[in-house]
């Protein structure tokens, strides 16, 4: 039978054959380290979404306009990060960072930006936030 070793500090454990750590202590720290490491990546996320979103809005007032997607880099914009993906009617895609998104345009590098609209249909988001929380338990 293979030795079974604690995944915090590698000591060798002895008692029940499901007993995965060597101690209390040892749990704690490792759950912790675990906790600690998911907090930091959503963390991460949630904080390149606020900026994400900051220059949207900095960026787009009035709810419509059009810039240089290289100004958006430039601020910092992170194109990976959006909340949601709107499709409309006849196949043009929208990203959003919550309530504001933008869509490219072919002619000249640019970005059009807008802002979320009553017409736009609330199920899609509705829908794609719950798919978010649909996977699996890890």
């Amino acid at each position: 039978m293979a030795t079974r070793e604690c995944p915090q500090c590698g000591t060798p454990i002895v008692g029940r054959i499901d007993k995965k750590f060597c101690s209390d202590q040892c749990r704690f720290l490792y759950n912790n380290r675990q906790k600690r490491e998911s907090e930091i990546t959503i963390g991460n996320v949630n904080q390149a979404l606020r900026k994400n979103r900051s220059i949207l809005k900095t960026l787009n007032p009035i709810g419509l306009t059009e810039v240089r997607r290289e100004v958006m880099v430039k601020m910092g914009y992170n194109f990976h990060f959006f909340t949601h993906v709107y499709r409309t009617q006849k196949g043009g895609v929208y990203y959003f960072c919550y309530e504001y998104g933008y869509t490219f345009v072919k002619e000249n590098d640019k970005v059009k930006l807008v802002t979320w609209q009553d017409y736009m249909p609330k199920e899609v988001s509705d829908v794609l936030y719950q798919n978010r929380f649909d996977s699996p338990a890890e």
